[in-house]
């Protein structure tokens, strides 16, 4: 079987890697020639919880050989749709498509290659692009973890061999309800990376600050109404469990008490910064703070839900994009943090 990985960047090139590893005909596939190059020269490289040099194939898009059975999506989503047309010739009438993304991308990716090849995936870990061919695993090993699923919440045998493969990668578990498994990420994701963007912190650095974690707080808690009005269940996830009941809370003593969710999982990535602060930090003047905080606002005006938080990320991002503001703590100005009860 014929696979590849579509994004072979920070956690593309772990996951590609690791497939290699155990014995499957992957090729990670990515835009960054000088990566490619280093990749195919000198193997991948992973350092930070993980430690390894993998040998591997890797290809710019271009060079891309033959059908793939599987395509594993990494790329960020804004770069997906002109990933997915650089490898169209890759693709053929039996492929599957996997989206281990952030975000809700699986309906894009269904308006343009077709819902029959859609399977909606997770990742639970997260990498930093350290230099070509050079990646740091950002979470504890043991804490590494995929979902997959298909869209109708149907197990079928191709979804096992998926997970069977993704096993290898970091582990995996199949899920019947993967639109609860996507938004409960999606809780995580806009907590702590749309505060380590606006911020410019790490995930920690945002924990052990009073405001900042209160805003995680708050940003869990909009993500939370969310989910039930869409009727949506959240998962565990290392203590994390994104429901209203969970993170509702009026007074400090029941704050405190809702944040020891929130810290049981930030310890396990304590030092991780989020892949949009990547970008900024790049120079780049794009990120997925519309496929993230965006998603969370869009699904919210459709269920009549104010997210005020949400919003306010995202404006603070928008700046930061657009130069007009910095990623530091002194953004926590425009967040308009409730006073708790005694």
């Amino acid at each position: 079987m014929k696979i590849t990985v579509l994004g072979a960047g920070s956690l593309g090139m772990i996951t590609g890697a690791m497939l290699t590893k155990a014995g499957y005909d992957c090729t990670l596939i990515d835009v960054n020639r000088a990566h490619v190059e280093a990749m195919n020269t000198k193997g991948a490289k992973i350092t930070g919880f993980y430690e390894d040099l993998i040998p591997v194939t890797a290809c710019l898009p271009q060079n891309a050989q033959g059908i793939f059975d599987i395509v594993f999506i990494q790329t960020k989503q804004p770069a997906m749709a002109k990933a997915l047309e650089s490898i169209k010739d890759n693709i053929g009438s039996d492929t599957t498509i996997v989206t281990l993304q952030n975000g809700i991308p699986e309906w894009k990716v269904a308006a343009l290659m077709g819902q029959q090849r859609v399977i909606g995936g997770t990742v639970y870990h997260g990498a930093k692009f350290l230099e070509p061919g050079v990646s740091e695993l950002t979470t504890e090993k043991d804490a590494m973890h995929f979902y997959v699923g298909e869209l109708d919440g149907s197990v079928t045998p191709r979804l096992e061999i998926i997970c069977k493969m993704l096993d290898s990668a970091g582990g995996c578990e199949i899920t019947t309800d993967i639109m609860s498994i996507k938004y409960t990420k999606l809780a995580m994701n806009t907590a702590l990376s749309g505060i380590s963007a606006a911020l410019g912190c790490s995930f920690g650095q945002a924990l052990d600050n009073y405001d900042a974690m209160r805003c995680m707080l708050y940003l869990t808690q909009e993500v939370a109404l969310v989910m039930e009005a869409k009727g949506l269940m959240a998962v565990d996830m290392e203590g994390y469990h994104p429901t209203v009941a969970n993170y509702s809370f009026r007074t400090e003593a029941e704050m405190w008490a809702v944040e020891k969710g929130l810290r049981s999982m930030i310890e396990l990535s304590y030092d991780e910064i989020a892949s949009m602060l990547q970008d900024i930090l790049a120079g780049r003047t794009e990120c997925e703070i519309d496929d993230i905080n965006g998603q969370v606002v869009r699904d919210a005006a459709e269920c009549g839900i104010e997210v005020p938080f949400n919003k306010t990320v995202i404006n603070i991002v928008k700046k930061i994009l657009q130069g007009e503001l910095k990623p530091e703590f002194a953004n926590l100005k425009y967040f308009s943090i409730p006073e708790l009860e005694e």
